[in-house]
């Protein structure tokens, strides 16, 4: 879509100085040598910052609200065309549908307006939407049309529009609806409404020169209602130097003499001032702009609440000032354009020179000498490839990192890192926060261990819930949403904001449970093909590729010939298979085998889930499966694995209970745990063994003792041991302790989240230090406080990362610290195909952490895991800091990462 830029009405033609304003201003000590303009880095520095914010709050409310929202769409939507005409990068699709929702919501009223009706906001917002549409250079239509002959007919007698809102800022003012009527006019009123926008415009000039001006909103609208009225010169002047001397000493402006100075106010005087070529001073707009600059918050933003209305509630957008961020989110659209006008004009950047322009706009000092969003200094650089460390500086802006080594130019923070890791923010290969971070998008315990990507999806993932798979519910802002498709799950993550980048596979539960159901029938020839449109349609949606969990069902229902012909899908979309093998005891050997095969024989690379050997019967053999791996890999098959740096695992009591007993879903295992036929022949499944099923039971020596409940019950944190002897003390005779399994998960509906002790150091470690083999935590983003604090979890929700570093690095000498950091980072990213984010190097992404290499350690245990770690010190995610000397800052500036479709 080509972009007008935002300039003067080609019609009006006004004079750089209007005379007269000189003899009616005093400029007092704004001159102009006092008030130097504003560095160009700093401005484009701050307007990075706030472009983003405002692609954010523009997506967000379109998402949340059901109508066209004025100040939440139109304004950003301004503000986000200019930047792209002063050559910022914006996102071009969010931009578009905010144009194209603008003229869906005038399409849906088109029989409203044509019968003089209009819609809600009445001339506001139509004039708002036909703004909208003009950024957009979106073509007249007969929906233009219809809108444009409504606002012909709303004209007062008295020559002005009225205005209809009750909100501020605009709530009183005539002028403000005047000129947004007057300017869809301009812009979209066909050849037969010529000569009655004419006889408009003329009543407006009549209107306005005798209309009394009693606020900075008035006044500024008075100024831009000139360039489609003809005013005399005089009334002009007298609007040009009323605005001028409402200037005040701390260089902005106030809304109304009895109020502070605001971003809103100032921005909009220095807006009008600049589009009337009105500023006889450049120290005016000098100390304007400092104002706005000095007044900007850290996120970006600029936060209004002197016209805030307690009463009204806003649906929360992604902008960070809640009831305020009405005025706040209009406040920082009109200083984003203030700012872009302080902005010298310059050539656009040639498309083929990739070093004209920066992601977001921002610059890349070409010298060094430049000034940065953010400045690391002095720490020991690792930068995630493995190679050696060294002490270096890192120099970051926006979102990008521009330049390591010896930084030498300035910037808005520096940290000093001396004594202090720098490293790549971890990626976390086997994450299960796909749900907890919609209850708490901070992401507490993954932040506080340093990761800044989560990789979720292992067997069941966000999407699709679809055909015989119910959706699934969510609450997003206060609003429930319906989750069908992994797209929609995706843009549900968005909408609710989290501190860590989000990537995901498709899970192949969701798969077969939508086809399938609860069945354990196998499936047709018909069922995999809609299996591969689902696994296809995620795909395109963004995902990675294809997570298995073929221990339990309904994974384990797949056969390898499926399993192939799935990933047959994978490999066109160059998407990645991850699976949680079948048999990780006795049967490891064969179960990886099988993982290998399928990778081969699709043509897909495989990485393996959380690898162990995790059934005593077969401790010790890590290194006939590092072989296994080791010769796949010779013959070309790809095939890697990941490890989480504990020897228990978590899974359920339920995991116990043989495969098929689970057919039908919850309710028919609880009614088999119920039938006593059905308990005898369970126990004797449990006991002897099915061939080919992975047995928790006996992987644990059939010792209850190794059993740790972290489910939310009042049994949580003891063993299961201990809750047999509790449960059968003083019955006579003692109850079979698997009967005792069958009720406790009768009594918990069938599911009881359980940590098995059913692995060993020594294959563990040897594990961890295979090249191939990456760091994954198998945890969710969980918190110490809060109701993400529930149940006995296993402590690597808490602690992976940092017990990599202190127990495996520092006090073990298993891995070298550029290794492990390796391991965490650049692998794992390499392993999806991450190309911008996991090594430090000018032009990636700025997911950064920072830690003390002398004191890092995890906290949490089996018995007490709700402990964050330390020695983390900061956290940086996209450029922004999440993590500041161990508190989190609130900051959400985490992004959903979806692969490129193809």
């Amino acid at each position: 879509m080509n972009r007008r830029s935002i300039c003067r009405h080609p019609f009006v033609s006004w004079p750089l100085i209007i005379l007269g304003l000189v003899a009616a201003w005093s400029p007092g000590t704004l001159r102009a040598e006092d008030q130097p303009a504003p560095d160009v880095d700093v401005l484009t520095r701050s307007i990075t910052r706030s472009v983003a914010l405002l692609e954010k709050a523009s997506a967000g409310t379109a998402e949340q609200r059901a109508c066209f929202t004025c100040h939440g769409q139109a304004l950003p939507v301004l503000a986000l065309v200019e930047a792209e005409h002063r050559g910022f990068a914006i996102d071009q699709e969010n931009l578009d549908r905010q144009v194209e929702r603008a003229h869906r919501h005038l399409e849906r009223g088109k029989a409203s307006y044509i019968q003089g009706k209009g819609q809600g906001g009445g001339v506001d917002t139509a004039g708002y939407a036909l703004w909208t549409l003009e950024s957009g250079a979106r073509a007249a239509d007969d929906v233009t049309d219809a809108v444009t002959a409504y606002l012909l007919q709303k004209q007062s007698d008295r020559g002005k529009w009225r205005c209809s809102s009750d909100r501020p800022p605009s709530e009183t003012s005539d002028f403000t609806t005047t000129y947004l009527a007057l300017r869809g006019l301009a812009a979209f009123a066909n050849e037969t409404m010529a000569e009655r926008v004419a006889g408009c415009a003329k009543q407006a000039t009549a209107w306005l020169q005798q209309a009394p001006t009693r606020e900075t909103e008035d006044t500024v609208f008075g100024l831009l209602i000139s360039e489609y009225a003809e005013l005399p010169t005089d009334k002009r002047n007298t609007l040009v130097t009323t605005l001028l001397q409402g200037q005040r000493e701390d260089g902005g402006w106030a809304q109304k003499p009895d109020m502070e100075s605001d971003a809103y106010a100032t921005a909009t005087a220095l807006y009008a001032l600049h589009r009337a070529g009105a500023v006889p001073d450049p120290a005016v707009w000098n100390r304007g702009i400092r104002y706005l600059l000095e007044s900007q918050q850290p996120d970006g933003s600029w936060h209004v609440t002197s016209r805030s209305k307690p009463f009204q509630t806003y649906f929360e957008t992604g902008f960070p000032h809640g009831k305020d961020q009405f005025i706040s989110t209009s406040a920082t659209a009109w200083a984003t354009l203030a700012l872009l006008f302080a902005l010298p004009e310059a050539p656009e950047p040639h498309a083929s020179d990739p070093d004209a322009s920066r992601p977001n706009g921002d610059p890349m000092p070409a010298d060094g000498t430049g000034r940065h969003s953010l400045i690391l200094r002095g720490g020991r650089i690792v930068d995630g490839t493995g190679n050696p460390w060294f002490v270096g500086d890192v120099a970051i802006n926006g979102d990008r990192i521009v330049e390591i080594g010896s930084v030498t130019g300035t910037a808005d923070r520096v940290i000093d890192a001396r004594n202090l890791v720098i490293a790549p923010g971890f990626v976390d290969m086997h994450s299960h926060s796909d749900w907890t971070l919609f209850e708490d998008g901070n992401a507490e315990s993954k932040i506080r261990q340093g990761v800044t990507t989560e990789v979720l999806g292992e067997g069941a993932s966000g999407g699709p819930n679809m055909g015989k798979m119910p959706p699934r519910e969510v609450t997003i802002n206060g609003k429930t949403q319906r989750i069908t498709t992994l797209g929609e799950y995706f843009d549900g993550l968005e909408q609710s904001t989290t501190s860590v980048n989000v990537a995901s596979y498709v899970g192949i539960n969701n798969l077969w449970r939508s086809v399938m159901g609860q069945s354990f029938a196998r499936p047709s020839s018909a069922d995999l093909k809609r299996m591969q449109a689902l696994l296809a349609d995620a795909m395109q949606a963004g995902a990675f590729g294809l997570s298995s969990q073929v221990m339990t069902p309904p994974g384990s229902l797949a056969t390898t010939e499926e399993l192939v012909e799935l990933c047959k899908v994978v490999h066109q979309h160059q998407g990645i298979y991850s699976t949680h093998i079948r048999n990780e005891g006795t049967g490891v050997f064969d179960s990886i085998a099988e993982a290998i095969s399928i990778g081969e024989q699709a043509g897909v690379p495989v990485d393996v889930i959380h690898l162990k050997i995790a059934d005593e019967q077969s401790w010790g053999m890590m290194r006939g499966v590092v072989e296994l791996f080791a010769k796949a890999r010779a013959r070309g098959v790809n095939v890697q694995a990941n490890v989480y740096p504990y020897t228990r695992g978590n899974n359920n009591l339920s995991s116990i209970i043989p495969p098929w007993a689970h057919e039908g879903g919850r309710e028919k295992l609880l009614e088999r745990l119920g039938d006593a036929a059905a308990r005898r022949r369970m126990k004797h499944d449990i006991e002897k063994g099915i061939p080919g099923w992975y047995n928790h039971y006996t992987a644990v020596g059939r010792d209850w003792g190794r059993m740790l409940i972290s489910a939310d019950c009042r049994y949580r944190g003891q063993t299961m041991d201990a809750v047999i002897a509790e449960r059968t003390a003083g019955l006579d005779p003692v109850p079979d302790a698997l009967d005792v399994l069958f009720d406790l998960l009768m009594e918990e509906g069938g599911s009881v989240s359980t940590v098995y002790a059913h692995h060993e150091e020594r294959d563990m470690n040897l594990a961890m230090q295979q090249p191939w083999c990456s760091i994954g935590s198998d945890g969710s983003a969980l918190a110490t406080s809060g109701s993400l604090r529930r149940g006995n979890p296993h402590p690597r929700n808490f602690g992976t990362f940092p017990r990599v570093l202190g127990r495996y690095v520092r006090e073990r000498n298993v891995l070298t610290l550029e290794d492990a950091i390796r391991k965490m980072t650049s692998l794992n990213a390499a392993k999806l195909g991450i190309q911008d984010r996991g090594i430090l190097r000018p032009g990636m992404y700025a997911d950064l952490t920072l830690f003390d290499p002398q004191t890092v350690i995890d906290q949490a245990t089996y018995s007490d895991p709700f402990h964050y770690n330390v020695g983390i010190h900061y956290v940086i995610v996209n450029g922004q800091v999440v993590l500041d000397q161990g508190r989190h800052t609130g900051a959400r500036p985490g992004r959903v990462l979806r692969k490129p479709a193809r």
